[in-house]
């Protein structure tokens, strides 16, 4: 199965199936190691497999604390996404499940389209901080010189009434690339 690279739709439905298998995974690996060294050593905990065993508690660390960061978002329903895709401007980037984060916590946008000067969005979640993320993305592209205005929308007939309005977009191809390659370092 092909991995589903970030800010592409479906991601987050990918990474959770995954980062779950990851962590069940972990956690068979290293209870059959220590098995395997108590029955090896005569029933005796110190021994090497012991400590192979613990180490394994490390990886399963990073697989669940990223397991916990995506749970509480989801993957957008396929319709409202192909609906999406048909009325973005010509020119314009389509990133969906973009899931990142701040110092103080993770938010998600389940798409945002780059266009010329805007990025416009819709917010996954009602409970959201729409402001929140406005402010964080902005100031991301403030540090970053990047030109850009940050429009959030958390009703998806609202998001896409304000797709069919955009014009063209008008960014040369090096910008766009720029602004997507930033865009996806900040993604989780």
């Amino acid at each position: 199965m092909k991995r589903i690279e970030r800010c592409e739709y479906g991601r987050i439905r990918s990474e959770k199936r995954r980062l779950f298998i990851g962590v069940l995974s972990m956690i068979a690996i290293g209870v059959a190691i220590f098995v395997l060294g108590l029955f090896l050593n005569k029933f005796e905990k110190r021994n090497i497999f012991t400590v192979v065993a613990v180490l394994f508690v490390l990886p399963m660390a990073r697989y669940l604390a990223t397991l916990l960061i995506m749970l509480p978002h989801k993957t957008p329903e396929r319709a409202l996404y192909e609906q999406v895709k048909t009325v973005i401007p010509r020119g314009s980037i389509l990133l969906s499940d973009y899931l990142f984060t701040s110092s103080e916590r993770a938010m998600g946008v389940s798409f945002l389209v780059l266009t010329g000067h805007e990025l416009i969005g819709l917010v996954e979640r009602d409970k959201e901080k729409t402001d929140k993320i406005t402010v964080f993305l902005s100031g991301e592209l403030k540090k970053r010189e990047i030109p850009g205005k940050v429009v959030l929308y958390e009703d998806a007939n609202r998001f896409t009434e304000a797709l069919k309005r955009i014009p063209e977009a008008t960014r040369t191809e090096e910008e766009m690339k720029e602004l997507l390659e930033f865009l996806r370092s900040l993604a989780v």
